[in-house]
């Protein structure tokens, strides 16, 4: 039985690979809307574990660690975590979210 920690799991590509993996054996998906991880969650009772992890936060790390536990280990990581926007206007803020996202999480 393989063990899949999934993060950016709330939609997109981390999204779609979880529901495949989640015929494979237990998951772990991650995302900061936890409330999208909990439609996926309850799909599968038993065999995904969900996690409101930031990964721009100082304590995504101890909550990747949570999430791992809980699933019993990690033979998969899968990291599909990110954000774009438009910025026509070269807004600094919106620049440095998406590098903090994008290129420095964890």
């Amino acid at each position: 039985m393989k063990k899949a920690i999934i993060i950016g799991a709330s939609s997109g590509l981390g999204y779609e690979v979880a529901k495949i993996l989640i015929n494979d054996g237990r998951i772990g998906i991650a995302a900061r809307r936890f409330d999208l991880l909990q439609a996926l969650q309850s799909s599968a009772p038993g065999i995904v574990e969900a996690e409101a992890i930031d990964v721009t936060s100082a304590d995504a790390a101890s909550g990747l660690r949570r999430l791992a536990d809980r699933v019993g280990g990690m033979d998969l990581f899968f990291m599909s975590s990110g954000i774009g926007k438009q910025n026509g206007e070269l807004d600094e803020t919106i620049e440095t979210a998406t590098v903090a996202t994008n290129a420095l999480g964890f």
